[in-house]
């Protein structure tokens, strides 16, 4: 019996070679024209990623070794007058107020919320005064109470000025000592040692002299 021939008596086509290579010829091209989609849709997702990536970056700084370098900063952080000026407060304490047993670790952490460098030279000044061993010698400590923190966060760096009395404590007598200090702060990382997001760049002692003294 011909199968052919009564495939074709009975109206249902075969699938002949022509046939096949026309089906063939139709897959394929739906395929390349799915993988070019495919590779134009990913193409437009990741510029339009990136585009808005790059709107979204801000310019703030951290730190390392090397001292404080630029970094990218994503949306539109901006800090609260609050929490720079206690971002002065926690400095000027930290770095004014220990007792022997304290000074390194308060020292340490006050040192996180500056610039390398210019926490450098404000430690080489404590330590050329022989802070820790007047506190080992005399058994003595420092407290300091904060009078006030002006800053100007008009335009970043933020600048501002901070004015305080260190109390040094020593034999049940104590001296008051006025402190005052020109500082600019920017923008950097929160974290668990810098909370306020906050890094002091510049740091300058000036004469202060208290109404009240």
């Amino acid at each position: 019996m011909n199968h052919s021939a009564s495939a074709s008596a009975s109206g249902t086509p075969g699938l002949t070679a022509p046939n096949f290579d026309k089906a063939f010829r139709t897959t394929s091209r739906i395929a390349t024209a799915s993988a070019v989609l495919l590779v134009f849709s990913n193409f437009v997702w990741a510029w339009c990623y990136f585009a808005a990536r790059g709107a979204g970056e801000e310019r703030v700084y951290v730190v390392h070794d090397q001292g404080t370098v630029a970094a990218a900063l994503h949306g539109n952080y901006r800090p609260t007058v609050y929490e720079a000026k206690n971002h002065a407060r926690t400095f000027m304490t930290l770095m004014h107020a220990h007792d022997a047993g304290t000074y390194s670790e308060r020292i340490n952490s006050a040192l996180k919320l500056i610039d390398k460098k210019v926490g450098a030279r404000l430690y080489n000044r404590m330590k050329k005064g022989g802070i820790l061993e007047h506190y080992t010698r005399f058994n003595s400590s420092t407290e300091v109470q904060i009078d006030s923190v002006v800053i100007d966060m008009s335009a970043e760096p933020y600048k501002g000025a901070i004015y305080c009395r260190q109390r040094y404590l020593y034999d049940k007598e104590q001296q008051i000592i006025p402190v005052a200090a020109d500082f600019e702060m920017v923008r950097t990382h929160r974290s668990d040692a810098n909370p306020f997001g906050l890094l002091i760049t510049a740091f300058d002692y000036k004469a202060y002299r208290p109404a009240s003294q």
